[in-house]
Formats: C-alpha cells, structure tokens, sequence
C-alpha cells in the first residue's frame, strides 16, 4: 500500500515569496485592461473584483499589503 504525501498547513516562506510576485505581476497585467475598459461596464467590474482577490490573498498567505497598495512616499 502507498503512503500518502503528508500535506502541510502552511506555505513556506520561499513559496510565499513566489506567489506575492506571481500575484504581483497578474495584477501589473490586469491594469492595461481597466484603463481600456469603461468604468460601468461588467467587465470592468470583474476584473477589479479579480484584482481585489489578488490583494486579499497576499494579504491572508504574507500577512503584508500588496505593493500596488502601498502609498507612494518619495522624498
């Protein structure tokens, strides 16, 4: 009988790493599709709904705000 892969609870902190920067660039994808699209359209609603999970998700797995979210303080 094969052993089953024991599965963890958490992602380690390198395969957080990769999904905020996979999640990073889906939404840096996403921003040339909002700016073409009218702003009541349903599509353009999905796809802010579909950015709003990417921000979510970085939120839950790294505990940090997505990059595309941080203010932007120069000085």
């Amino acid at each position: 009988m094969t052993k089953r892969h024991k599965r963890k609870p958490e992602l380690t902190s390198a395969q957080i790493d990769d999904l905020v920067a996979w999640t990073t660039d889906m939404h840096k994808d996403l921003v040339p599709l909002l700016c073409d699209l009218k702003p009541q359209s349903a599509h353009y609603n999905a796809v802010v709904d579909l950015s709003d999970a990417l921000a979510r998700t970085i939120r839950k797995v790294s505990g940090d705000e997505p990059k595309w979210m941080q203010p932007r303080i120069s000085r």
